[in-house]
């Protein structure tokens, strides 16, 4: 098992970071935690970059659940799926308005 640098994980936050703010999210690094806000500033989550059991590193949501795949929950997402994991982290801080 192979230890991650802090370095190495601030980096992916960092990158995580940038990925939810040109998606027009507020995002926000603090070490290997990125807090994202929605526009609204009505929800906002903590997402948490740390390695697994197998020392792999995962994103995982504030209620320590590793971050899966919007369509495939059975997958976890690696840290090098910005785009699926922006997807994720939006779809859980922005509200659906259902028409009636």
């Amino acid at each position: 098992m192979r230890e991650h640098t802090a370095e190495e994980i601030s980096a992916y936050a960092r990158w995580l970071t940038q990925a939810c703010q040109v998606a027009g999210l507020d995002a926000e690094q603090h070490g290997r935690t990125v807090l994202v806000i929605a526009a609204d500033h009505f929800l906002s989550e903590e997402v948490t970059c740390q390695a697994d059991g197998n020392g792999v590193l995962r994103w995982y949501w504030s209620w320590g659940k590793p971050i899966t795949h919007l369509r495939d929950g059975t997958r976890i997402l690696t840290t090098d799926e910005v785009d699926d994991l922006v997807a994720a982290i939006k779809n859980v801080v922005s509200l659906q308005v259902r028409r009636r």
